[in-house]
């Protein structure tokens, strides 16, 4: 029987080797479940991140007083930049998008499938393909549409369509009404013009400030109610501030600082 035992000893594994066999078995399939594990967070992982859509690298570019900039964009999109203007650039994973630090910006904006968003003072203006021109200050962020349409909300409000020859004045708290735009006023300063037909004196000054760094105000509501209409190089805007006595009833005082404050005289 001897031989026979030695036989089957030869074919039967051992119980120390089936307890060998079963430990690397169990750590094989144990290493297999961590794998599908750390597989599968990395899918949800990414998959958040798509949703969430998380700027992962961004680019400021800001312009010098009296300067303008052209810039394009990864898309082929175009972005003017006006005088004392501030854009930041995202990269992001499944969206186009900017912000409006402050200044004023014309877009011309290259369609694709993902959407093109720019921000401003917790205003959102979304492309649908078109060209419109942002200014965002310390009246608020105007938009103003020459081609196409937008949509402008903000976390209050639905978004609203803009479409071409239309303007609006939106804040993070409320979204104005729509009126008419003149196309020719909004592109005007990226021809080293300001163009200005029956415009509040208040707001005037708001494109002026643009142009210098010092302060430019009016004193009161009654000053900044004046109306002032024409054409003005805006590469010489103290040159139309010097001018301002002789055309509409209002003194200039000015500070050392270079600060201009503007009063109605009668």
């Amino acid at each position: 029987m001897q031989p026979f035992a030695e036989a089957l000893r030869e074919r039967v594994p051992s119980k120390s080797a089936l307890l060998a066999e079963g430990k690397a078995l169990t750590k094989h399939r144990r290493n297999k479940q961590k794998a599908a594990c750390a597989g599968l967070l990395a899918v949800l992982l990414a998959g958040g991140l798509w949703q969430l859509d998380p700027a992962w690298r961004s680019e400021d570019v800001q312009v010098a007083i009296g300067q303008r900039q052209q810039i394009r964009l990864e898309d082929g999109s175009l972005v003017v930049l006006n005088s004392g203007s501030h854009l930041r650039i995202e990269k992001r994973l499944r969206s186009r998008q900017v912000e409006l630090v402050g200044g004023e910006a014309m877009f011309t904006v290259v369609h694709v499938d993902t959407p093109f968003i720019v921000r401003s003072q917790g205003v959102q203006v979304r492309d649908i393909g078109t060209v419109f021109n942002l200014r965002s200050d310390s009246r608020g962020v105007d938009v103003g549409v020459i081609e196409g349409s937008v949509e402008v909300s903000n976390e209050h409000t639905a978004p609203r369509l803009l479409q071409a020859g239309e303007q609006l004045r939106a804040t993070a708290e409320r979204v104005g009404g729509i009126e008419p735009a003149n196309t020719d006023s909004l592109t005007a300063w990226q021809h080293g013009k300001l163009r200005f037909d029956g415009a509040l004196l208040s707001d005037v000054i708001g494109d002026l400030q643009h142009y210098r760094q010092a302060s430019i105000r009016v004193a009161d509501g009654r000053t900044g109610a004046l109306r002032l209409s024409g054409e003005f190089d805006s590469e010489d805007v103290e040159a139309l501030i010097n001018m301002l006595p002789r055309i509409l009833p209002v003194s200039l005082q000015r500070g050392s600082d270079g600060s201009v404050l503007l009063n109605k005289t009668r």
